[in-house]
């Protein structure tokens, strides 16, 4: 079976080398022409996941069309907001060919999870999947153990089944919903924990800011269609827990660099909770949803609040029930 991967950042280069090393012929495609250069004469990554041999089943090309042509599968793993953008202008190419989407976030202006914007494209979501749970882009290229989620419409169980190993274990879902909240609103938290880490708050307070942070993914997402079990499993608390403790996190490093009152530079890789923080904020305020720790994240990215007022704030909140 070929399958072509539509990214070259660290996480598409890492499913690359998965499933090129599972026995997949794997086209990669890759925006810069010397990315595509290094993988194919270097056999890496050297700009975005350097230090991982690509197997010689992978093949990188900057051609879109040369990438999907022969290929029975899609994986989409471009940047969430440009990734509307890339669909429409490669429609041609990908129509109706089936479609696994492992980028995590929210479109900003549209406050659209991706299955609605593939929906807008394509016209259904009956090749559409997502792919999400605890997955460090670093440790799957290194063939440690990893589970994650397949959700789809339909048969995501046999979608799950073909390209799960020992190494890399998918369970299915149909909640499409739940797994895109989940993955994507997990990285607003991530960067909470990250500055009240930063700021040496302890174990304490980041176990608190999971948990209540787990909580007011929840609430929204229960409020958008959601089930409420799904934010249970791997691409609910499973990411949560990962993202926020995990030191390969990117969230959770920009986080940590506020935290430490450093400015966080601006680099090629994608921080992706700067921007879903500012769609989640959008969406609580539009359905009448409570999130406090996102509103607090927003206010220091974005409104130059110090962490330190934020983190005031927080903690003098009225007193309440825990299940609200």
């Amino acid at each position: 079976m070929k399958v072509a991967v539509l990214g070259s950042g660290s996480w598409g280069s890492a499913l690359s080398i998965y499933l090129g090393k599972t026995g997949f012929e794997v086209f990669q495609w890759c925006l810069e022409e010397d990315v595509a250069f290094s993988i194919n004469e270097k056999r890496e990554n050297s700009v975005y996941l350097p230090g991982f041999f690509y197997p010689e089943t992978v093949r990188a090309t900057s051609s879109v069309e040369e990438a999907v042509s022969s290929a029975d599968f899609l994986f989409s793993v471009i940047p969430v907001q440009h990734t509307g953008g890339f669909w429409k202008s490669n429609r041609k190419f990908l129509l109706g060919k089936p479609l696994i989407c492992a980028s995590k976030g929210i479109e900003i202006e549209s406050l659209r999870r991706l299955s609605e914007v593939y929906r807008e494209v394509f016209g259904s979501i009956e090749n559409y999947y997502v792919l999400s749970g605890p997955t460090f882009a670093k440790e799957v290229a290194a063939g440690l153990p990893a589970a994650a989620v397949v959700a789809g419409i339909s048969k995501s169980d046999e979608v799950a089944k073909l390209f799960s190993t020992r190494s890399f274990r998918l369970y299915s879902s149909d909640d499409v919903v739940g797994v895109e909240l989940g993955g994507a609103l997990k990285n607003v938290i991530a960067i909470a924990t990250g500055i009240s880490d930063g700021m040496g708050l302890g174990s304490n307070a980041r176990a608190a800011l999971i948990t209540r942070g787990l909580h007011e993914i929840k609430r929204l997402g229960i409020k958008m269609g959601a089930r409420e079990e799904t934010f249970y499993g791997l691409s609910g608390v499973g990411d949560l827990v990962l993202t926020c403790t995990g030191d390969l996190s990117r969230n959770r490093q920009f986080g940590l660099s506020i935290g430490r009152g450093e400015r966080p530079g601006k680099g090629k890789v994608v921080v992706e909770g700067v921007y879903t923080v500012r769609a989640a904020v959008k969406l609580s305020e539009k359905l009448g949803v409570e999130m406090p720790i996102s509103r607090a994240v927003f206010a220091v990215i974005y409104e130059g609040k110090s962490p330190e007022s934020v983190m005031e704030e927080l903690l003098s909140r009225p007193v309440k029930w825990e299940k609200e």
